[in-house]
């Protein structure tokens, strides 16, 4: 927005600059009128004249403007993600670390670790970027955090736009969670329990979420393309008629071809 401001007051200024040199040239004091050559002088000045006098200084330093604008915002989006790496790679370490301590094995972790580790992982999910936000999901998973009665609970987690594409999350538990607009195409999600969690918008193309547990899930404009859902299709999860007769009609036809 701050470019676009400074563009539009550039651009101000130019049409501010045109309407004088054209206005000038309605009054000879002005010296923008062209006047009589007299011998041993110079003509007077045309509107021409001025204007090349004055675009290609403009120019240049809209060029120049343009080309520095273009270079912060890179360097922003490299310092923003450098940002980011470093909050994942300081995630990764600290639970690690509660890991190989024994501090958060499964069925034995006390309390307060549980709690810290879940404050880490919410605070993490909520600074990285949906690239990143998977990598957390999959290193969870690797770690045995988040099946069954997860060791590290994660309702209300921020998973938006996250990239789980190709993911394998068999038997996951991840209730109450935000995947809002998230690609989890070609993944495996069989087995896994997402009550309450919010898909809304999320892409499921060729997913699989056999005997998954769907019971209030959003799926509100989640595209469910050739996903497998069996007997999770269940008449509590939040879906469309539309979606729900695509579903059926996508179960006949695996069904035809088996």
């Amino acid at each position: 927005m701050k470019t676009l401001a400074k563009f539009v007051v550039l651009a101000a200024l130019l049409a501010v600059l045109v309407w004088l040199a054209r206005r000038g040239y309605e009054y000879p004091w002005t010296g923008f009128a062209a006047q009589p050559a007299v011998a041993g002088s110079e003509p007077a000045k045309t509107l021409w004249d001025w204007l090349d006098l004055l675009i290609v200084p403009i120019v240049l330093a809209l060029g120049a403007f343009f080309l520095e604008s273009s270079r912060k915002r890179g360097d922003e989006r490299a310092e923003k993600d450098r940002q980011r790496q470093q909050v994942l790679d300081d995630y990764f370490a600290y639970i690690s670390d509660l890991v190989l301590s024994g501090k958060l094995a499964e069925g034995n972790a006390p309390d307060h670790i549980r709690c810290l580790a879940r404050t880490r992982t919410l605070t993490a999910l909520r600074l990285l970027d949906g690239a990143r936000k998977g990598q957390v999901l999959q290193f969870l998973y690797e770690a045995g955090l988040i099946l069954k009665d997860p060791v590290v609970q994660l309702n209300g987690a921020d998973c938006t736009y996250a990239n789980l594409d190709e993911a394998t999350l068999r038997g996951v538990e991840l209730r109450g969670v935000y995947f809002a607009d998230a690609s989890i195409r070609r993944a495996n999600l069989a087995d896994s329990d997402f009550r309450g969690s919010d898909f809304t918008a999320a892409d499921f193309a060729d997913t699989d979420l056999s005997r998954a547990k769907l019971a209030q899930a959003n799926f509100t404009r989640a595209s469910l393309d050739r996903v497998r859902l069996s007997e999770a299709l269940g008449e509590d999860a939040q879906l469309s008629d539309e979606q729900r007769a695509q579903l059926k009609t996508q179960q006949k036809k695996r069904g035809r071809l088996k």
